[in-house]
């Protein structure tokens, strides 16, 4: 479940980047935003 919102800010250039590669991939902003995020390493929390 979403539970978090952010806003960025961006170029117009960024923008344009952004939308053209989710559009080619078939996918919004967003989906394509999580599928990058997700290729990062996992986090190692530590115990609290």
């Amino acid at each position: 479940m979403k539970t978090k919102r952010i806003d960025i800010r961006m170029t117009v250039y960024e923008v344009k980047q952004l939308d053209s590669e989710a559009e080619r991939r078939g996918m919004t902003r967003s989906e394509l935003i999580r599928s990058m995020i997700a290729r990062l390493p996992e986090l190692k929390l530590k115990p609290s």
